[in-house]
């Protein structure tokens, strides 16, 4: 299999149990999680060496946190140890109408207060043969992002692919345009990128050309989509888009649909329903499959099954990480009918 490393904070995730709110809950449930350690730990269950930048506290929080890791087979050859506080997120789980909700309580921890001089990189990337990273970790201090921007360059430079997952959270920015402006750069250094906003698309004027074109969800305008995506791969010399679509009722059934460009073609999956337990790390089990079917080197049509066969089981699992295996897969792969059209 192959080796992988990512870079990205480890939260402590709070719940209250039996889909209760924070103001009636008189306990929490606790779990890790965290956006490219979700990735890390699929990718981990399907057979490849992965490994995780990021820092945790120096106390029992700290060691908590390494034993999970431990069990999860990611390596702890790049996790700094310093300061008190783990990042934390509460998350209160929606039912029918009432939607979910989640409190971040992340600022100055470890991760947080880290920057590029506090780790020893020098032999980071020998013999890895992919990094990953989300537009989450950039967002988070103006240290963060010169790692991940230097993390970037330098896994261009030795030849790694290099997958960045926009993963747009609004609480972390200022504004979407700013989003734009920070990620945009971020995502010229990436050989493949889930998502498609928040990116720059020059159009007339001042206006995004996607914004001026009227692209948005659910990508009805099948001639439009292609002909943004054509633009994006050409501007920021993406080899691959992919990216999920969710439609959503008052009741626990999701609509889920994925797509994947490559190579100048559109593959998508049709629409197939799913009982929902966790929404919460559905889109990292979405780029792990992805990962994954590529670094199998599988045709475009597998790998997008892949993703798909990772993101739907995931609304199934409890917590944020995903608890899947390769015969999963093959199951849902050989039971399931994705539908692909071009």
């Amino acid at each position: 299999m192959k080796r992988v490393v990512s870079l990205g904070e480890i939260l402590l995730r709070l719940s209250p149990p039996q889909y209760q709110t924070l103001t009636q809950a008189t306990s929490l449930d606790c779990q890790f999680g965290g956006s490219e350690l979700n990735v890390l730990s699929t990718l981990a269950q399907l057979g490849h060496k992965v490994s995780l930048i990021s820092a945790i506290p120096d106390n029992d929080l700290g060691r908590m946190t390494k034993t999970f890791l431990f069990s999860r087979q990611i390596s702890q050859t790049y996790i700094l140890e310093k300061g008190k506080r783990l990042g934390i997120y509460y998350y209160q789980k929606g039912f029918s109408l009432r939607a979910s909700r989640v409190t971040y309580d992340r600022d100055y921890s470890a991760f947080w207060e880290s920057k590029l001089e506090d780790y020893d990189l020098e032999h980071v990337f020998d013999g890895v043969d992919w990094f990953h990273v989300s537009g989450i970790t950039p967002a988070l201090t103006d240290d963060l992002y010169r790692l991940t921007y230097y993390l970037m360059t330098r896994a261009k430079k030795e030849g790694l692919t290099i997958s960045f997952d926009l993963n747009f959270r609004a609480s972390l920015w200022e504004s979407f345009q700013e989003a734009r402006d920070l990620l945009s750069p971020l995502v010229m250094l990436a050989d493949v990128c889930i998502g498609i906003e928040p990116l720059t698309l020059v159009g007339e004027g001042q206006e995004d050309l996607k914004d001026q074109l009227g692209l948005s969800r659910p990508y009805e305008d099948q001639a439009l989509l292609r002909t943004i995506l054509a633009k994006l791969a050409t501007v920021y010399g993406v080899r691959s888009f992919a990216f999920t679509q969710r439609e959503m009722g008052h009741t626990n059934e999701y609509l889920l649909k994925g797509y994947l460009y490559q190579n100048g073609q559109l593959y998508q999956t049709g629409k197939s329903g799913i009982q929902v337990l966790d929404r919460v790390g559905t889109g990292d089990a979405f780029t792990a499959g992805l990962i994954h079917g590529m670094l199998q080197k599988e045709m475009p049509e597998k790998i997008l099954a892949i993703a798909m066969a990772s993101f739907k089981f995931k609304h199934t699992i409890e917590g944020d990480s995903n608890c899947i295996t390769q015969a999963d897969i093959d199951h849902l792969l050989d039971e399931e009918s994705h539908e692909i059209k071009r």
